[in-house]
């Protein structure tokens, strides 16, 4: 096919051919229209294979157009062209995005894109039908975005004479069309964000405001209000496009001005906006009383448009453009409490108090309350007429004038009492709602600016503000609501509208909960009225058994008497029976797990309640259809897992067998199984044993969850791999499945670092497990990755691999080291270039030590592959320097560097220079690891003598229990797991097997100084001796001679000089190569 167009194109060349392609190209777009799915297919495919042709897209844009004067034909022949235009237009738009950008890797040639921008340019304004011209509109937008004004400079001058040249009465459809485009392309203009482009906007918005302002959009308006009674047709179609002006218009007030409080037209239109909203709204109101034609809906639902997008014009400019705004605050003041709270009222309301004009209402609410909120940012300002008093200082000293002036006593009492009397009512609209979608009511909102865009949230968030703003009148007015809810005692019997007032103040407490704190004694009000009001059974009391329980959820931080949480506990107990209906229910779940994630909550005192409520969340979990609902009861049930971990085993095994069946239930609901994963990592965390059964699904779980060819991986392999390093922290073996896991682990940090941090710990935690299965297979792959990646990443990242490589030589000496050993010329070259970092450079002589310690061979091998003849002088250079920035509280690392170091003791001139030095840092460490126990001389002395033991040296668990709880050393701690783990007991069970721990350093150094003396001979050994510091040789010979048995009291007769030292003092070496 893609033969056929080029020859197509060949042809049209020669002059004959041309409307072959473009016939070609049309009956293809026709195809991608039809209903069968397969012909949409291979036509989308055909498609996408002629993207890459010349004069593809240019052959789209002419399809995408409506020649002017085209005949008519037949109406199949119209519906079918109307569909290849529209299939040709959406085709185009999407290309733009990935074609037009400039340097983008697949842009089309210069000389295709002017040709498109002049057939879009020459015939946008042919199109008749309103879907196929949105859709030109919009690409024309995208267009003008990337290319205007440097490489479409004709396109608004174009556009503006072409306005300019119709008739508004005689060329209305065409009218519309120039100004749905002009829009478009004035919105695109508008979200551009560089500097110059804002700057070139508002040079633009100056020169065409007033013209659209005056000579359009005011015009239209008055032709509208003059038509509406005689003429409705033409009425409709003047308010259409002033509907589409004001869009426009929108943009350029908002962005198109960097200080609107500067120009005359900018301020006459906002004033104009208030003088058409009141007669619009009236208006409105005339029409809804009158006779309900077809004509009469049509306008209605417009002019409905056309004051929403009014209201959103001031609103921007309040929050845009807060100076210029304070001109109007009086006006908007007014305006907004009329039409919300005061006579206005009559206009956006049935009467029988229904709301008819929601979306209006919310707009001045939330005008209402950003000024409000203005009144903290006004300012002292100078006294009128003072010198030096700006234009800005004036405007907002008058708003702050009007803002005080306005919000009185009486007024902010009348409107809290309109909010909770009128407002904070539950309509019948939302009782049917509650009725009809039980699980769907009251859900959250989503947070952030979700409450500007519903009636209730605004209402709340508004009422909420009067209390931030004026605590005092607000706290005194709503405990006057309290006390008349404490008289209004109610029965089975009680009709609706009380049930209702109380929702409504018991509402408007729970809002504003915190701001009565100590003002209202919540604990006696909930035991004398509102439990008992709680147990009533009448059907309309469930409105106030919901209410109630929220309410004291919103009471649980601020003043809810610890001696009264039973009582809660029993509320949602009641109310989570299957009785109650699922918004009460669910209102109950969310106040549980506030009380059990509460800071005063006491599991010994839930305990009781902690069976049945447990299976209650387990009934209610099962019933529940809604993804969002099983989500809230999942999440409070895991925290009680987590808070109630003593107690929970014989609850978990029904809980864990059920989660099988939620997961599967859940296929098509990712943030669902996310909060499953959560609740079995907890359950794992928790119970420790993970029974039999429960372990195929748990593979199953983060196999999935962390498979990369899953498309679920993306919103579940965070909380998949936690999962994951919870189950191997309680396993005690490495099953093939566990094993098998790894092949995910690797790809996982090479397509993105985001999960580096829990990867690594869970290479660690596979080492700890079973370091020859994971190290044999997947070693070498992690070690190769870890050298690839050493220039790449931070310093926590480069730690946390050397940590896991100090695991491979600590677990395996051998099979470590020769797994290590491709990273080592890295770390060494580190070392030798005196890398900045204290805690890294800690880490690269950590493993410099280490490897000295196993293989003496190896270290040297790798010295003698760098690149510098001077490489073992400048390391061991480099570590005698920094050995002294090991903080103090890392006595286990200056250790290991000590027998290191006492390892290499011999007769190279190189290292015997640095012996003094050497044998400094060791009498620093000898004094920070030596500690001191006293023992009788001799039996039945008096006197004490002090004797040395190694702090370090540990013989079993109790001392290392001691130990960890002197240091808090990170040798003992798993990362990434509480204790109580098996990983846990594994990562104890290799600090014993440490030579840090299981050597003492005087005996070594004892041991390796005699060798050194050995070689050296007497007089060489004496003679080396002395250029070391006599205080440093004293209390060095002082430990060794001093050291006895860590807990051993020296009995008499027995000492230094005693036989038992000789047999340690021949294991040493062995000891060391081991480890």
């Amino acid at each position: 096919m893609a033969t056929a167009m080029a020859t197509g194109a060949a042809a049209a060349a020669a002059g004959g051919a041309g409307a072959s392609v473009e016939q070609l190209v049309a009956q293809t777009l026709q195809a991608a229209t039809n209903p069968s799915h397969e012909i949409v297919q291979k036509a989308e495919a055909q498609l996408r294979e002629w993207e890459q042709q010349p004069g593809f897209f240019p052959t789209i844009a002419r399809l995408s157009m409506r020649r002017t004067g085209c005949s008519g034909g037949a109406e199949n022949t119209q519906d079918s062209e109307v569909k290849v235009r529209w299939m040709a237009a959406v085709y185009l738009k999407n290309g733009v995005e990935r074609y037009w950008r400039p340097n983008s890797r697949q842009e089309l040639p210069a000389e295709q894109k002017q040709q498109i921008r002049e057939v879009l340019l020459r015939h946008y304004d042919a199109e008749e039908v309103p879907q196929v011209a949105l859709q030109i509109a919009v690409l024309l937008g995208r267009l003008a975005r990337t290319d205007y004004p440097r490489f479409w400079p004709e396109l608004l001058p174009t556009l503006m004479k072409q306005l300019q040249a119709c008739s508004a009465d005689r060329e209305a459809a065409l009218q519309q069309r120039i100004l749905l485009v002009l829009h478009y392309v004035l919105k695109a203009l508008a979200s551009r964000r560089l500097m110059a482009e804002q700057r070139y906007f508002e040079e633009l918005g100056s020169q065409i405001f007033g013209y659209l302002a005056w000579e359009i959009w005011a015009p239209l308006t008055g032709r509208f209000f003059e038509l509406v009674r005689k003429d409705e047709a033409l009425a409709l179609s003047a308010l259409q496009r002033a509907y589409v002006v004001m869009r426009s218009l929108r943009k350029l007030v908002v962005y198109g001005c960097s200080k609107p409080y500067k120009s005359t037209d900018h301020m006459n239109f906002v004033e104009q906006l208030f003088q058409r909203l009141r007669q619009c709204l009236e208006l409105r109101y005339e029409l809804r009383m009158g006779s309900n034609t077809p004509g009469t809906a049509a306008i209605l639902t417009e002019l409905e448009r056309f004051v929403l997008k009014m209201m959103k014009t001031l609103n921007e400019l309040m929050d845009r453009h807060s100076v210029s705004f304070a001109r109007f605050v009086p006006v908007a003041l007014e305006f907004s409490f009329h039409y919300v709270f005061h006579e206005g009222t009559a206009l956006i309301f049935d009467a029988g108090d229904r709301i008819n004009f929601g979306n209006f209402a919310i707009q001045a609410l939330n005008m209402l309350k950003g000024i409000m909120l203005s009144g903290n940012d006004t300012i002292s300002a100078s006294p009128e007429g003072a010198a030096g008093a700006s234009i800005e200082d004036e405007l907002l000293a008058g708003a702050a004038q009007s803002h005080a002036k306005f919000f009185t006593v009486e007024r902010i009492t009348y409107i809290c009492e309109k909010i909770v009397t009128h407002y904070f009512l539950l309509t019948q609209q939302e009782l049917e709602e509650w009725q009809q979608d039980p699980e769907g009511y009251d859900q959250d909102d989503g947070g952030g600016d979700a409450w500007k865009y519903a009636l209730r949230p605004s209402v709340e968030t508004l009422y909420f503000t009067c209390f931030t703003q004026h605590s005092a009148v607000m706290i005194q007015e709503v405990l006057r609501f309290v006390r008349r809810a404490q008289q209004l005692q109610l029965t089975p019997e009680s009709d609706l509208k009380a049930i209702l007032l109380k929702d409504a103040i018991y509402n408007a407490v729970g809002q504003a909960a915190f701001h009565f704190f100590n003002k209202l004694d919540f604990g006696a009000w909930l035991t004398s009225q509102l439990l008992a009001e709680l147990r009533v059974e009448a059907p309309n009391f469930r409105i106030l058994r919901r209410r109630i329980i929220w309410l004291v959820g919103h009471w649980v931080g601020v003043q809810l008497p610890r001696e009264l949480r039973p009582l809660a506990y029993e509320a949602c107990l009641h109310l989570l029976r299957p009785q109650e209906d699922m918004p009460t229910r669910l209102a109950a779940a969310r106040t549980l797990n506030l009380l059990i994630d509460d800071f005063e909550f006491m599991p010994e005192a839930f305990h009781p309640y902690f069976p049945s409520l447990f299976e209650a969340l387990f009934l209610l979990l099962h019933e529940a259809g809604e993804c969002d609902t099983k989500i809230v009861v999942l999440g409070t049930m895991t925290l009680l897992v987590e808070k109630m971990s003593e107690y929970i085993e014989p609850q978990a095994l029904q809980f864990i067998a059920y989660l099988p069946l939620l997961w599967r239930e859940s296929e098509e609901y990712d943030l669902l199984r996310c909060a499953i994963i959560g609740t079995l990592e907890q359950l794992v965390r928790t119970i420790r044993d993970v029974p039999e059964p429960m372990k195929p699904f748990l593979y199953s779980v983060i196999e999935l969850s962390t498979d990369l060819q899953q498309h679920s991986h993306v919103y579940l392999i965070e909380d998949g791999i936690m999962l994951w390093l919870a189950v191997i922290g309680n396993s005690t073996a490495l099953t093939p499945e566990l094993l098998k896991l790894c092949d995910h682990l690797l790809p996982i940090i090479e397509m993105s670092s985001e999960n580096l941090r829990t990867v690594l710990q869970l290479i660690h935690a596979y080492i700890l497990l079973d370091a020859q299965a994971y190290l044999s297979r997947y070693g070498e792959g992690f070690v190769s990755y870890c050298v690839r990646s050493f220039e790449d990443i931070r310093v926590e990242g480069i730690i946390a691999m050397l940590r896991i490589f100090e695991t491979c030589l600590k677990t395996d000496a051998t099979m470590g080291l020769r797994l290590v050993r491709p990273a080592l010329p890295f770390v060494f070259q580190q070392v030798y270039i005196k890398q900045e970092y204290p805690m890294t450079m800690g880490w690269y002589l950590t493993i410099v030590a280490r490897t000295l310690l196993i293989d003496q061979a190896v270290f040297m091998s790798v010295v003698q592959e760098l690149p510098q003849a001077d490489a073992l002088a400048r390391i061991l250079d480099v570590w005698i320097e920094m050995f002294p920035m090991v903080p103090d509280t890392h006595a286990e690392k200056r250790k290991l560097f000590c027998l290191a170091f006492a390892s290499i003791f011999g007769s190279n001139e190189l290292l015997l220079a640095r012996l003094p030095h050497i044998l400094q840092l060791v009498d620093e460490t000898l004094g920070e690891v030596m500690d001191k126990q006293y023992a009788a001389v001799e039996e039945g002395a008096t006197k004490t003598t002090p004797r040395y033991y190694d702090s370090l040296v540990i013989h079993d668990e109790h001392e290392l229990d001691e130990l960890q709880q002197q240091l808090g050393s990170e040798d003992f701690h798993a990362k990434g797991y509480p204790a109580k783990t098996y990983h846990d007991d594994r990562h104890r069970q290799l600090v014993l097997k440490d030579p840090v721990y299981k050597i003492p350093l005087t005996e070594y150094l004892k041991y390796q100084l005699q060798s050194l003396q050995a070689q050296l001979g007497a007089q060489r050994y004496e003679q080396l001796l002395c250029s070391v510091v006599p205080e440093v040789l004293e209390r060095i010979t002082m430990y060794i001679e001093q050291t006895v048995p860590k807990a051993c009291v020296v009995c008499p007769g027995s000492g230094p000089g005693s036989g038992s030292e000789t047999t340690a003092d021949e294991t040493l070496t062995e000891q060391i190569e081991s480890g």
